[in-house]
């Protein structure tokens, strides 16, 4: 289809916009107040049980250890004393009186205060430098209000003032309270990214658009757009997760930026030429109607690649993520035409700096065809090498960083002798009562457990290791081996569980032998996010590459369109590999985003070549113009695009600086590419037809 023919499309549409304004922006509104009224019920995702489908072995091996021993989870606080003791050096003990009298209130304060607690146990170390209250508790009744309840009354005891002393201190652990404790770490950061985010948006809109109505149109049209998508989440009960959800807000504001400033650049052109607000509000949404559409397409194909991963929690953020992609482009490409027509004033535009370094940036890049092409080949080969030392780690450590106080305390917990982060359950059932009153099956068990701990990781207090049998049904009928681990390695960690499972197996091969547990669910999570990142980009790939034929009708010029878009995702996998960044449910989204957004640049660049080709019949001359007359916009887009991501970067939470790191490099790698690989592939292939 020719483009020319789908612009009559798009100018029909912008006449119609300009007719018949006011009923549409009375829509709008109507619409948007119905669908934000849903933010009242708007709630977030606070637990891991999200990340898992109905039948994955994790979840069900936690729900059956549930079932028969009442809760795998726990909540552990860690006493250390701290002081130089007495006057004859003595170090300060978790014995003395003070630092007892204050244990035993601690223990009852935690029984009566904490939500479903059950039972307390507490040992110590044989320096008396430690002392570790472990207390266990009641089965879950509803998993993700219960351990957020246990997970905030632990917050808020280590707070108490009767706690606070200079003898001791407090260090608490257990997946409900380090949930609730990243949570509390990370909500400050992420309001603040969002907040500099904004500041970024405005900013951004008002150097480059130098009209009020450039900064205001887009900026309501934006924030009508993230009310709805958020409104409607509430109003159908989606919940996304907590960790993910500044993502869709800044991908939002970022690309209706993009998208307002291709409009507006382009109608400032017209009006320069035709000197009449309403056909050149017609002409911008004519000449930039398809374009954006396109590229809204590709982006949010990219983003619902996420679908396929197998992890609840990723298909609801790659779903918010096309919904707002879409509806930022909806509320932009509707309202900027109509609400610009009521600015009053005149337009001049003219052909400035930024326009001739992009024509001679053209020209050179059509002249250096052979270096363009070592180079690209040069760059795709190192960091093809470096992805290979990727690797995905959901370690707390590695992924908040230790600037963040409840890393830090995380880390004086896997530094103790007693306290530990992870650990895993090992069950063995024989789905017969009175199994285990088999002397022999016993005997099993502790032979078991010597093996378990040879394992790496196993953790060891003084010389003991700390595996220990933790239970048994009262039939008899099951019994569990719970390993507390050292530290947090990956692929370790793997290893460890599988050689477990075969390990157990070799003394109770007639049993059903599973295991569970925090350290289970974090393994089972990393290999899912090794998985589903493998799929989303290669969907992302095939989808975008079928639209991109689809569009221009040509299998050469879809080919043209995504060979600079394997720039991005190779350069971000080699920068990550390079770097030693380690995957993670958000940088794991950097990759496909990358991609969905990169890809709009070619499109813009690649559909303009093809009009002008079509008005002048010349490759050369098509080109240069696409320098000329898109390339500022372009080169805007970026740097908006990164400024917004760069928001990311001023935070102390490792992932939040790894993600807008990441997506920078993406998005300058893409821009890159398209003003150096495109044009040298348009010339070489002539995909629009012969010469005129």
């Amino acid at each position: 289809m020719r483009i020319l023919q789908i612009n009559k499309l798009f100018n029909r549409l912008g006449k119609f916009q300009t007719t018949h304004r006011r009923g549409i922006l009375l829509a709008i509104i109507l619409f948007t107040l119905l669908a934000a009224a849903g933010i009242l019920r708007f709630e977030f995702s606070f637990t891991n049980d999200g990340w898992f489908l109905e039948g994955d072995p994790a979840k069900v091996n936690a729900e059956k250890f549930r079932e028969h021993f009442g809760n795998d989870a726990s909540v552990v606080i860690l006493v250390t004393t701290k002081g130089a003791g007495d006057a004859a050096g003595s170090v300060a003990s978790v014995r003395d009186s003070a630092v007892l009298s204050m244990r035993d209130t601690l223990s009852r304060y935690m029984l009566a205060n904490i939500p479903l607690a059950k039972e307390i146990h507490t040992i110590e170390n044989s320096a008396g430098t430690e002392a570790l209250i472990h207390m266990s508790l009641e089965r879950y009744a509803d998993p993700g209000e219960d351990a957020s309840k246990i997970g905030r009354a632990v917050a808020d005891l280590l707070k108490r003032e009767e706690f606070q002393s200079e003898k001791w201190d407090l260090n608490a652990a257990g997946e409900p309270y380090l949930e609730v404790a990243k949570n509390d770490s990370t909500m400050p950061q992420a309001a603040k990214s969002v907040i500099i985010g904004v500041f970024i948006m405005v900013f951004c809109l008002a150097f480059f658009t130098r009209s009020k109505y450039g900064v205001l149109v887009p900026l309501f049209a934006t924030g009508l757009a993230i009310a709805s998508v958020f409104g409607i989440c509430g109003w159908i009960g989606v919940k996304p997760d907590f960790t993910l959800f500044t993502l869709p807000l800044m991908l939002g504001m970022a690309l209706s930026v993009g998208y307002s400033i291709h409009y507006i650049n382009s109608f400032k052109q017209a009006y320069a030429r035709l000197n009449d607000r309403k056909e050149a509000l017609v002409e911008a949404v004519t000449e930039t109607g398809w374009p954006i559409f396109f590229t809204v397409v590709t982006t949010v194909a990219s983003m619902l690649s996420f679908l396929v991963v197998e992890m609840p929690v990723m298909k609801i953020v790659g779903t918010i993520c096309a919904a707002m992609v879409f509806a930022v482009y909806l509320y932009v490409i509707i309202l900027v035409p109509i609400l610009f027509a009521v600015q009053s004033g005149s337009a001049r535009i003219s052909e400035g700096p930024m326009e001739k370094f992009l024509v001679k940036l053209g020209e050179h890049s059509l002249k250096l065809k052979l270096p363009i092409a070592l180079a690209a080949i040069a760059v795709a080969v190192a960091s093809g090498v470096a992805c290979n030392k990727l690797k995905v780690n959901m370690d707390y450590v590695e992924m908040f960083g230790v600037r963040l106080p409840f890393v830090e305390r995380l880390v004086k917990l896997m530094d103790s002798d007693l306290a530990n982060v992870y650990s895993y359950n090992v069950m063995v059932d024989f789905g017969e009562a009175d199994a285990f009153k088999n002397p022999e099956k016993f005997t099993q068990l502790d032979s078991a457990t010597q093996d378990l701990a040879k394992l790496p990781l196993t953790k060891f207090s003084e010389g003991k290791a700390r595996v220990m049998v933790g239970g048994m049904t009262e039939d008899f009928s099951m019994a569990y081996i719970h390993v507390e681990l050292k530290e947090w390695n990956s692929r370790q960690v793997d290893i460890d569980i599988d050689s477990a499972q075969t390990l157990v197996r070799k003394y109770f091969p007639k049993a059903d032998v599973g295991v569970e547990g925090y350290a289970v669910e974090q393994s089972s999570m990393n290999n899912k996010l090794v998985e589903g990142e493998i799929k989303s980009i290669c969907i992302s790939f095939g989808v975008i590459l079928l639209l991109l034929i689809a569009s221009f009708t040509s299998i050469r010029t879809g080919l043209i369109g995504m060979i600079p878009n394997v720039a991005p995702i190779l350069v971000i996998g080699g920068v990550m590999g390079g770097f030693g960044f380690s995957m993670d449910m958000m940088t794991m989204m950097v990759m496909p985003m990358a991609l969905g957004i990169a890809v709009d640049d070619t499109i813009h660049f690649v559909n303009h070549s093809k009009l002008c080709f079509e008005r002048c019949g010349n490759y050369r001359e098509s080109i240069l113009a696409t320098f000329r007359e898109v390339g500022k916009s372009m080169v805007s887009t970026t740097i908006i695009l990164c400024m917004m991501f760069i928001a990311y970067m001023v935070s102390p939470v490792t992932i939040f600086f790894r993600v807008g790191f990441m997506a920078s490099v993406g998005l300058v790698t893409a821009l890159v590419a398209d003003f150096t690989i495109t044009p040298v592939l348009i010339m070489l292939t002539k995909p629009f037809g012969r010469e005129r």
